[in-house]
């Protein structure tokens, strides 16, 4: 099982001027961008992952790859991904 939680920290040591902050974007297991919160799920497709800086895990849902997902979801723990 991917651990998202442990991506978005190694990304975090990388790059320490985020390293407190803002949400951490993955797709296909891999850090692709960061925000300083989480909005605009219209921006990013259906299944993208988002990481705050406490570990909370988050889901972008609904929509398509052309509009970009509806939602993002809160996910309780990684087991949901499966």
């Amino acid at each position: 099982m991917i651990n998202y939680v442990e991506i978005a920290r190694s990304w975090r040591l990388q790059n320490p001027e985020h390293a407190d902050s803002g949400i951490v974007l993955i797709w296909n297991d891999a850090v692709y961008g960061w925000k300083n919160c989480l909005r605009d799920p219209q921006h990013e497709r259906p299944g993208a992952i988002a990481i705050d800086s406490s570990g909370h895990i988050f889901i972008s849902e609904g929509g398509n790859e052309y509009d970009g997902a509806k939602c993002w979801v809160v996910l309780e723990n990684q087991k949901e991904l499966i």
